[in-house]
């Protein structure tokens, strides 16, 4: 299945030309094309070396900073809302499995599952920057 490329899996309100995303509830910038599997090496190296908006701080998400993206606030979780990009995808992050080093945490936004898996396979890669906030709900 392919990274969401078209304005059909896109936000209504989004511009094509928009490449990145704020996310208002942690203050994280995304990157709202992805791109397509690549080993979780391959995705760190994919994120050095990314230059989007002038920025070249673009980094693997670490596992709770993707897993934001999701609304734990329902009985099947799904992605929230006002995220622009609805794709629903298995996503690398940052973090490695602590008790098995050759395994990577992913996202899988089909079911909101959160599992370990080899460094060797493969999923997309959707890059962010910034610093985690949470935002007050109030």
């Amino acid at each position: 299945m392919p990274c969401a490329d078209d304005a059909n899996t896109l936000g209504g309100s989004l511009e094509w030309s928009q490449s990145s995303w704020v996310d208002p509830l942690t203050g994280l910038e995304w990157q709202i094309k992805c791109k397509e599997a690549m080993t979780w090496h391959q995705a760190r190296d994919y994120a050095a070396g990314l230059r989007l908006k002038g920025h070249a701080d673009w980094r693997l998400p670490e596992l709770r900073e993707l897993e934001s993206l999701l609304d734990r606030s329902v009985y099947r979780p799904e992605i929230r809302s006002e995220v622009p990009f609805q794709d629903r995808r298995s996503f690398w992050t940052a973090t490695t499995f602590a008790k098995d080093t050759d395994n990577a945490w992913i996202v899988m936004f089909e079911g909101a599952y959160v599992l370990s898996y080899l460094k060797q396979n493969r999923y997309a890669v959707r890059c962010v920057r910034g610093r985690f906030k949470v935002r007050d709900s109030q």
